[in-house]
């Protein structure tokens, strides 16, 4: 195809509209990630993606790729200990699955529709922390080492903090054999996270998330 989708300007300095990033990067389609095409298990689930959003109906499950919730489902385990970065419907999914979820926001709208939905399902195994997006890190940083199985980075980004930052704050908290996700894995300023992690071994899902317009990675990796 000849059309290319996304900004040059924004892919080539990294600009950003206010808060979250505006360099998704170029790509052949709105079918096509950065890296490639869709695979066939993404259009085998877009057309139920579609009829959803006719109808305005939203999953209440992590805003990620399809396939990569699938495989979270069948991994998570009662006992694990989760560490979120961005809170949403995804605390709740991973509240209903995981042993213990530890989350952090900024929004107020996510922070008051999380504690609501909470309160409602009376979930007693989530501690919800209000903080500014730029302590994330440093939050994170401060986490003893080797303590959570999992670490979800999918946080609505500021000009300063950004993903990759609490990816090199989030690597000794992952225990040996854990595993950390990172939404929007194809943009070209999330590069460096995979320099940072090299020496673990990733999985990646590409297709079109819940209400999105166009179709994106996400990777997760395992620490060895």
């Amino acid at each position: 195809m000849s059309e290319a989708y996304g900004s040059d300007s924004c892919a080539e300095s990294g600009a950003w509209g206010g808060r979250g990033r505006d360099d998704d990067g170029l790509r052949a389609s709105r079918f096509h990630t950065t890296r490639g095409p869709m695979p066939p298990s993404a259009w085998i689930r877009l057309p139920t993606a579609r009829l959803r959003a006719r109808r305005g109906q939203t999953p209440e499950r992590p805003w990620i790729v399809p396939a990569a919730i699938g495989w979270l489902r069948r991994r998570i385990r009662p006992n694990w200990r989760v560490l979120e970065l961005g809170a949403g419907r995804s605390t709740v999914w991973l509240a209903r699955r995981a042993g213990a979820v530890l989350s952090f926001e900024d929004d107020q709208l996510w922070l008051g529709w999380t504690r609501e939905r909470l309160a409602q399902l009376g979930t007693t195994n989530v501690e919800l922390r209000e903080m500014a997006v730029e302590r994330f890190a440093s939050e994170v940083a401060r986490l003893p080492d080797d303590s959570f199985d999992l670490v979800v980075v999918d946080f609505l980004e500021s000009p300063r903090a950004d993903r990759v930052e609490a990816v090199r704050a989030s690597l000794t908290k992952v225990r040996p054999r854990g595993h950390l996700l990172l939404d929007d894995s194809d943009r070209p300023a999330y590069s460096p996270a995979f320099e940072l992690l090299s020496g673990w071994r990733a999985k990646r899902f590409a297709g079109v998330k819940d209400g999105w317009p166009q179709a994106v990675e996400t990777t997760v990796f395992r620490r060895p």
